[in-house]
């Protein structure tokens, strides 16, 4: 118990130090409540000392800084690829350009698991990699049950205005 104490503890400060980088709150504070959920969940699923928990704190984070990084460049080229595409006569090689730097994008952030769990095995052990396997595909699972009920409910909330 005085690991996971520990562990909250610091992953309260890390948020609140979060919080006070300028950025939006809306957006860093949801983002904090995810990410400390999620390594709350991590630490429960493969039993991590503080050390680890630390560690793998930092590697999720970095994860997570990239994957946004890399949505707001894919949002952006999407603009720009259906701005070219709107253009009469199209630009073919300022749309091949774009459908190149696209492509990049979403390799990167198709790629981000696979270099994220790279990162995990250099400090955790072959079983805690194991754990790390089964926790991502049940959370993947999780994930998708709540889009679904997500849906679902939004569905039903179309169907009957208030």
């Amino acid at each position: 118990m005085p690991r996971a104490s520990a562990l909250i503890l610091c992953l309260i400060a890390c948020a609140a130090v979060g919080a006070t980088t300028g950025a939006p709150p809306a957006d860093t504070a949801g983002r904090d409540r995810a990410h400390t959920y999620l390594m709350l969940r991590v630490v429960d699923a493969l039993d991590l000392s503080d050390d680890k928990a630390l560690q793998m704190r930092d590697i999720l984070r970095r994860a997570d800084e990239k994957r946004v990084d890399l949505s707001r460049r894919r949002d952006a080229l999407d603009t720009k690829l259906r701005a070219a595409l709107a253009q009469k006569p199209v630009d073919a090689a300022a749309l091949g350009q774009l459908v190149t730097d696209a492509h990049t994008v979403q390799r990167e952030l198709a790629s981000l698991p696979e270099h994220t769990f790279g990162e995990a095995q250099k400090i955790l052990t072959v079983v805690q990699q194991a754990k790390l396997l089964l926790f991502r595909r049940d959370l993947q699972g999780e994930v998708r049950q709540a889009i679904r009920r997500r849906g679902t409910a939004a569905a039903a909330g179309a169907h009957h205005p208030r």
